[in-house]
């Protein structure tokens, strides 16, 4: 078969020195994305500039992800995917000792740049190399640990950069991110997989249907339709919106959490990486809270969570003065926007069949949206008003997030009892039953 592997990966079965190569360079770029929070305060004395301005740096790796994904992602398709990943990957490295090496405010934005450049590039083509390269009976487990990857980055990778920013320089923790790069570089080098699509396990009409060679190449004019018929489908453009204020009111807050904490427990002290591990192992429990959100209900859980994010914003600023309720409310707060995000996407996933892919994207373009805009807007308000005021404003724009969740899960309720009042009287046409179907209509949410 073509995706037959080579070396110690093909004795052992699934590819396990590929996988951690990818697994290391996901946990390295989402690192780096947000390992800047607990590091504001001392580049910006090393910089001699304030912390709004450095945060300034957050915006540009979130623009130049997108920006990334959009313009070299694709190339993967056209070349070699390995080459595209080893090329995101050296640039990340460069960016990354840009970063490290800066003499000065515009020198450390622009290696930021390159590096989300990088991200942007690196991470889709990740993904779609497990889906090439990588057996069927393997591309499960394989996927599901490079998702994993954000949570450890969350989890283990900031609070290292922290520790080490603190114990040595903020230049070291890029240093040592970009000495993980070239690990990562290097392995993706030597290792080997087959060329051919991976496709040994899969049922013969999927084998087809996913490797036969595109036809008819969809025009411009036809993406704009399908991207316009996507954000309108039924609660799509409702959650679109939901993610990209609960992720805008996150950032603007997670932003400038390692500030604040810097603030309340001194330059030097080690309680801040150790406030931001708790807030990470908080986010790392929705491997386990998932299992509940499904019995429940995906939506009416959304609600709640988001409704419960609104208190704990604002209650964050107010209680860094008792350490004991701030590790109570941090770690709440991991748990509760790690369910979030998990809901958003998966509830616009399951929104539209026939636009699954195109949803997504909506997704990922709200996110990185949220990423840039968080820290620029926001940065003022802490600079000038304080975390109190960071955390209300934070709050507001939860609770809009709040009011869409609700809004969208009535339109479904009502959507939901318009069909089966139809059925019952038997007026639903073949055309209902079908948009229902493609829409994820029915069923507990």
């Amino acid at each position: 078969m073509s995706d037959r592997l080579s070396g110690e990966e093909g004795a052992a079965g699934f590819p396990l020195l590929t996988v951690l190569a990818l697994m290391a360079g996901i946990f390295a770029v989402g690192s780096e994305e947000l390992v800047v929070s607990p590091l504001l305060v001392d580049m910006a004395a090393s910089f001699d500039t304030t912390v709004a301005v450095m945060a300034l740096s957050v915006s540009a790796y979130g623009v130049s992800t997108a920006i990334g994904a959009l313009l070299f992602a694709p190339l993967g398709d056209r070349f070699s995917r390995r080459l595209s990943l080893t090329i995101g990957m050296a640039a990340f490295v460069s960016g990354t000792l840009m970063c490290a090496f800066a003499t000065g405010p515009g020198l450390f934005f622009t290696g930021r740049a390159l590096a989300g450049l990088a991200t942007g590039a690196f991470v889709p083509t990740a993904y779609a190399f497990v889906g090439d390269h990588i057996a069927y009976r393997h591309r499960a487990k394989a996927m599901g640990i490079l998702v994993s990857s954000w949570s450890i980055s969350l989890v283990l990778g900031v609070p290292m950069g922290s520790f080490i920013g603190q114990w040595a320089n903020w230049r070291w923790t890029f240093g040592m991110l970009s000495v993980l790069g070239v690990f990562v570089a290097c392995v993706l080098l030597m290792t080997r997989v087959g060329a051919g699509p991976a496709t040994d396990g899969v049922p013969p009409q999927a084998t087809a249907r996913d490797t036969a060679p595109a036809q008819n190449p969809v025009s411009s004019q036809r993406w704009i339709q399908s991207a316009a018929r996507a954000f309108l489908a039924p609660k799509v453009s409702l959650y679109v919106l939901a993610t990209f204020l609960n992720m805008l009111g996150f950032y603007g807050m997670y932003t400038f959490l390692g500030s604040a904490l810097q603030y309340r427990f001194g330059d030097g002290s080690s309680m801040t990486g150790i406030m931001i591990l708790l807030y990470g192992l908080g986010f790392a429990t929705s491997f386990v809270t998932g299992r509940w959100a499904d019995k429940l209900g995906k939506e009416r859980v959304l609600i709640a969570l988001l409704g419960g994010l609104v208190p704990a914003l604002v209650a964050i600023p107010l209680v860094a003065g008792w350490t004991p309720l701030l590790v109570l409310c941090l770690f709440l707060w991991g748990a509760m926007q790690s369910l979030v995000v998990t809901l958003l996407s998966t509830l616009l996933s399951e929104s539209s069949q026939q636009y699954r892919g195109t949803v997504l994207a909506f997704y990922s373009l709200a996110t990185n949206l949220a990423v840039a805009l968080g820290a620029a807007l926001l940065g003022p308000l802490f600079t000038a008003y304080g975390f109190s005021a960071l955390g209300w404003v934070c709050a507001g724009i939860t609770l809009v997030a709040f009011v869409l969740s609700g809004w969208a899960q009535r339109r479904g309720a009502e959507r939901a009892a318009k069909d089966t009042a139809r059925a019952a009287t038997g007026t639903e046409g073949p055309a209902a039953g079908t948009e229902r179907a493609a829409t994820g209509g029915g069923g507990r949410r």
